[in-house]
């Protein structure tokens, strides 16, 4: 079956087809100048202190590569530059829609949505005890179904409600109140160490996520506030 592949695709052969029709029109010093263009490219990106930049250094790279590949008929930088393009495309437009969405909720209504495609699920039954104060801290939750309570704060958690982020900003990582369930709960998670690959990918994700545990403080201090009014 490979056989027959190969004896109706000469791969080698359209290469060098392509090279033939190419040499025509493509001359080689600017086969030459794309692929300075490339070497170019891939020390800028040593030079690159964010993530967003240095994805789209590394797409100007892959497109100069892959000019080059097609130029001088090289299969392997077809590949190369052919795969990582498209790939570096994906994920700066991913990282790219993350900060358009925390930096649309903190300027809204504290919405969480945009942390959701990040998280993982994790379900509590009633009474069960998610986290106890004092615990180390290793991630927070979103509540997605249930009813969480902050015995130490008072407050009962409803789904859209964030909680557990706070130990990541802590001088130890310890918990600073518990958790308890009021009913069966299913949550998502995000890890801390994921928290900072994104702020460490892009620092403007911590800064809005700074905003947003700023302002979620700030409501909770108003809430507290009215309690004691009524009182």
């Amino acid at each position: 079956m490979v056989h027959d592949f190969v004896g109706s695709f000469d791969l080698f052969g359209f290469l060098a087809w392509v090279r033939a029709r190419i040499d025509h029109g493509f001359p080689l010093y600017l086969s030459n100048l794309f692929n300075w263009m490339e070497v170019a490219m891939s020390v800028a990106a040593a030079f690159a202190t964010r993530m967003i930049p240095l994805r789209y250094i590394s797409m100007l790279g892959n497109a100069a590569g892959l000019a080059y590949g097609l130029g001088s008929g090289s299969f392997s930088s077809i590949v190369e530059y052919g795969v990582s393009l498209p790939l570096n495309a994906a994920r700066a437009r991913q990282m790219r829609k993350l900060i358009v969405a925390v930096r649309q909720a903190a300027e809204t209504d504290l919405n969480i949505e945009w942390l959701k495609p990040f998280a993982h699920a994790r379900r509590f039954k009633a009474g069960e005890m998610i986290f106890r104060k004092g615990d180390k801290a290793s991630e927070a939750f979103i509540v997605t179904e249930g009813e969480v309570e902050i015995p130490e704060a008072g407050a009962n958690l409803r789904p859209g409600d964030m909680f557990g982020e706070m130990a990541l900003f802590t001088h130890d990582g310890a918990r600073l109140a518990s958790a308890v369930c009021r009913t069966d709960v299913e949550t998502l998670y995000i890890t801390y160490e994921e928290f900072e690959q994104h702020y460490f990918q892009n620092p403007e994700f911590g800064l809005y996520l700074v905003r947003l545990i700023v302002r979620r403080l700030e409501r909770n201090h108003r809430r507290a506030l009215s309690r004691l009014e009524a009182v």
